[in-house]
């Protein structure tokens, strides 16, 4: 696991303890594979880097299912789509 330091969507300094995941055609962007509440309960999101924005999200004890489903999420809505969803804000470091 490693540690990164994001702005949210809401503009908060955020860390996130998880793990990168590259996405074939879109190596340029970074998502991270991350412990969140679903549906009030444990489980795991996967946020892109730059924006804060959450793409895809799972319950527990499914995290193994996270890549393809970020990999099918992308390829229905396409790389222009998900460009004009995060918008061009502040690079997280």
């Amino acid at each position: 696991m490693e540690k990164f330091l994001i702005q949210n969507e809401f503009g908060e300094a955020q860390e996130l303890v998880g793990e990168e995941i590259v996405v074939p055609e879109f190596e340029e962007l970074q998502f991270i594979l991350h412990a969140w509440l679903y549906d009030k309960h444990g489980g795991w999101a996967v946020t892109e880097r730059s924006s804060g924005k959450r793409i895809t999200s799972g319950p527990q004890g499914t995290e193994h299912t996270a890549q393809d489903q970020l990999e099918r999420q992308l390829k229905l809505h396409g790389k222009d789509a998900l460009m004009r969803v995060l918008g061009k804000g502040r690079l997280s470091s």
